[in-house]
C-alpha cells in the first residue's frame, strides 16, 4: 500500500519550484488531510484525476498544453520518484531530455563532439542524419505504453507499493483530460494545430497530454528501444532529444538502410517518421539541433532565437521607467544565458551595442557581453534594505 510518509516526500517534490502559484497555496492551507484523503482513495482503488486546464502556446508553434490539477500531479511525482531511478540505470548518454546532468545543451555539446570525432578532426568524411517522429505526444498508443509500463515494473519493481505504482501508471496514461478540463486560451488558437496535433480530434485510445511530468518521463522509457536498432546498424554516434534524433557515420549507406529500421521499429509502438523532417548531408553543411546549429568546430544559435533576442534588447531600450526595465532585464539575460555557450561574441556585444545611452541610467553591461546587471540603487532588494536601515537608524535617533 502507498504510506503517507512517502506521499508527503511526492507533495514537497511537486511544489517545490509552485509553491507561490495560486493552486499551491490552496491546497498547502489544509495539505496534511488532503495528502491523507490521496493515499486512501489510491490504496481504495478509487482515486481518478481531475479537471485540467487546457491552453494553447503560439510560440515557436502552435501547440496544446494541457496542466493537471496540483493534487494529480503529486502522484506523477510519487510515480516519478519510483521509476525513473530505474530507467536511468537502462538508459545510455545519448538520450539527452527531461535528465538530471543532460540536456538541451548537453546534446549539442554532444553532437558537436561526434562530429569531430566521426570526421577525424574534420579531416574525413561523414555524413548526418536528422530525423523526427510525426505527432509524437499525440500518436502515443495509451493501451500500449500502459503494457510496456505494466511489464516493466512486474520484471523490475521490487517495492510493497508495486501493486499500487501499476494501478498508479495505468490510471494516469489512461486518463483523458479533454473530457475534463477548462479552456484558458481562444477557441480560435486550436483552428491553427492540424488534426493529430490535438487531444480533442486525434482519435480515441491516443497520445499523452504535453505538460505533465509523467508524459516526459514514458516518452522517454517509450523510445528507448531504439537504441538498439542504432547499435544493430553499428552506429557508434547518435543521439536523441525527445522526438528529435540524429546519426553520424562515415558510410552514408549505413545511414540510408537505417531508416527502413527505424521506420519498421517505430510502427511497432504506433509511431512514424515525419516525411517533411528528414535530413542527410556532408558534416561540413552542419546540422540544426535543439535551437542550434552545429558546424565544423563551432556553434551558432538558430536564426528565431536571435531575433527573439534582438526584439528583447529593443523592448529593453524603449524602458523609461526602473520597474520597466525590471521588467525585461530578466528577458534579455534569459537569452544571453543561452547565447554564451555558442560562437556568439560578435553577436552579443554586436546585438548590445543597439541599446541606447539613457539606458545605461539603469544597467550596465557584465563581462564580455555576457549579461545586464541593474545598478544597485534600482533594484527590488536593495531598495528594502536602504528603507530598513533609514528605519534603523530613525529608531536610534529617538
Amino acid at each position: 500500500m502507498v504510506l503517507l510518509e512517502d506521499m508527503i516526500e511526492a507533495y514537497y517534490d511537486c511544489r517545490r519550484n509552485k509553491r507561490n502559484t495560486v493552486s499551491a497555496v490552496e491546497f498547502e492551507m489544509d495539505y496534511e488531510v488532503k495528502l491523507l484523503d490521496l493515499v486512501r482513495r489510491i490504496n481504495d482503488r478509487s482515486y481518478r484525476p481531475g479537471k485540467s486546464i487546457c491552453f494553447v502556446v503560439k510560440w515557436p508553434r502552435y501547440r496544446e498544453v494541457f496542466a493537471a490539477a496540483f493534487e494529480d500531479r503529486i502522484p506523477h511525482h510519487y510515480i516519478y520518484n519510483r521509476l525513473n531511478p530505474l530507467f536511468e540505470g537502462i538508459f545510455g548518454d545519448r538520450i539527452f531530455n527531461c535528465r538530471e546532468g543532460k540536456g538541451q545543451l548537453y546534446g549539442v555539446k554532444m553532437l558537436a563532439d561526434d562530429l569531430r570525432k566521426c570526421s577525424n578532426n574534420y579531416t574525413t568524411d561523414c555524413y548526418v542524419l536528422k530525423l523526427d517522429i510525426k505527432a509524437f505526444f499525440m500518436s502515443i498508443d495509451k493501451p500500449l505504453l500502459v503494457k510496456l509500463v505494466d511489464d516493466f515494473i512486474v520484471d523490475n519493481y521490487v517495492g510493497d507499493d508495486k501493486e499500487d505504482l501499476r494501478f498508479l501508471c495505468k490510471v494516469v496514461i489512461m486518463h483523458n483530460p479533454e473530457k475534463n478540463c477548462e479552456l484558458r486560451s481562444p477557441l480560435e488558437y486550436w483552428d491553427h494545430l492540424p488534426k493529430e496535433k490535438s487531444l480533442f480530434t486525434n482519435g480515441e485510445g491516443k497520445g499523452v497530454a504535453i505538460g505533465n511530468l509523467f508524459a516526459q518521463l514514458f516518452a522517454n522509457f517509450l523510445l528507448w528501444s531504439l537504441e538498439g536498432v542504432f547499435a544493430n546498424h553499428g552506429i557508434i554516434y547518435h543521439g536523441r532529444y525527445v522526438d528529435d534524433m540524429y546519426a553520424i557515420s562515415n558510410d552514408k549507406n549505413k545511414l540510408l538502410a537505417l531508416i527502413p529500421a527505424i521506420r519498421e521499429h517505430l510502427a511497432k509502438i504506433g509511431l512514424r517518421l515525419n516525411e517533411k523532417k528528414f535530413y542527410l548531408q556532408h558534416y561540413s553543411k552542419g546540422i540544426r539541433f535543439t535551437g542550434a546549429v552545429v558546424k565544423p568546430g563551432r556553434i551558432y544559435p538558430i536564426r528565431r532565437n536571435v531575433r527573439k533576442f534582438k526584439e528583447a534588447v529593443d523592448k529593453l531600450n524603449q524602458c523609461k521607467t526602473a520597474d520597466e526595465v525590471l521588467a525585461v532585464v530578466p528577458t534579455v539575460n534569459s537569452y544571453l544565458g543561452m547565447l554564451i555557450h555558442y560562437n556568439t561574441y560578435a553577436l552579443r556585444k554586436r546585438v548590445l551595442l543597439r541599446l541606447d545611452h539613457p539606458i545605461y541610467k539603469f544597467i550596465y553591461i557584465k563581462g564580455r557581453y555576457e549579461s545586464i546587471a541593474i545598478k544597485k540603487r534600482y533594484r527590488k532588494d536593495y531598495e528594502v534594505i536602504r528603507r530598513i536601515r533609514e528605519e534603523d537608524k530613525r529608531k536610534e535617533a529617538a
